[in-house]
């Protein structure tokens, strides 16, 4: 009962956290996403030391390999995922993350054992990639174009992060505790951003902020990044990275609803065609991983 409570928690917050990404980059994308993860860990160390995590922390190989495991689907996922965000609807980033159990299965069929590929599993993934043409092309911005385009494939880096992280985490002997592994992910991820920008740690330098983009930023922290990443992370443990990597299929759909009423998104029948086609190469995918 826990992991299908988790799994719609996480659902639902997938479903959302689009359009605070897209909101939240609208004054400055890398503020935002550091902002977020700085906040996150901020919120989570606390718990985390509270519960003994600095008692479990080790520094051997096997345990620093499996934090830089777990930094990737938030350091680099997210890192990615906010750029694109400055370019692309929100329906379009669920869209795209949508793709995740895709990638998961290719990166586990060499990484994992008994992970098997086959004939139907390219057709899905032919099929998913028919829908995400019939969406792009004729809905690119004539002048936006070819920032569109490495938006998308930024977007298509960030699964890869995400999916790579999932299967190397599964794959990794040592054996963290979910709450474990959302702290080691949020404060490794936070001190790579303070790194990359120090200026993070004098609010005076920040960027003006609206009321809905500061929401969005406090809402992707606490509930996408603390919420989110530890049911994330304890999913990762309780089930198969495949049945986790489906989380997405049931949120584009939602997403692009969410996004035309709240953000006055395109929604055409080329974009709900082209969803429902990715949807679709996404159930035959996870159908012939059940043969």
């Amino acid at each position: 009962m826990r992991v299908v409570m988790a799994y719609v928690a996480v659902v639902l917050i997938w479903t959302t956290t689009p359009l605070a990404i897209v909101w939240g980059s609208g004054s400055d994308w890398f503020y935002a996403v550091a902002l977020r993860t700085l906040l996150g860990a901020m919120v989570l160390i606390p718990f985390a030391f509270w519960f003994g995590f600095h008692r479990r922390l080790q520094m051997n190989r096997a345990a620093l390999k499996t934090y830089a495991y777990a930094v990737l689907p938030v350091f680099g996922g997210m890192t990615f995922m906010y750029w694109a965000g400055q370019y692309l609807p929100s329906g379009w980033i669920a869209i795209l993350f949508a793709t995740t159990p895709l990638m998961t299965g290719v990166i586990a069929h060499y990484l994992l054992p008994n992970s098997s590929f086959s004939v139907g599993k390219l057709a899905a993934i032919g099929l998913s990639l028919l829908g995400l043409i019939i969406i792009f092309a004729p809905n690119l911005e004539q002048s936006l174009a070819s920032t569109q385009i490495l938006a998308i494939l930024a977007a298509f880096a960030s699964v890869f992060a995400h999916s790579l992280g999932t299967v190397l985490i599964k794959k990794s002997p040592l054996a963290l505790s979910t709450l474990d592994t959302a702290s080691v992910a949020l404060i490794f991820s936070a001190l790579l951003y303070l790194m990359i920008a120090p200026q993070l740690m004098m609010p005076s330098t920040y960027p003006s902020l609206t009321e809905r983009q500061l929401a969005a930023i406090v809402y992707a922290a606490l509930v996408g990044s603390v919420v989110g990443f530890m049911l994330f992370f304890y999913l990762v443990k309780q089930l198969e990275p495949i049945k986790v990597a489906m989380i997405p299929v049931i949120t584009p759909l939602f997403a692009i609803l969410l996004g035309h009423f709240l953000n006055n998104e395109p929604l055409g029948w080329d974009i709900l065609v082209g969803a429902t086609l990715v949807v679709f190469g996404l159930i035959l995918f996870q159908r012939q991983n059940r043969r």
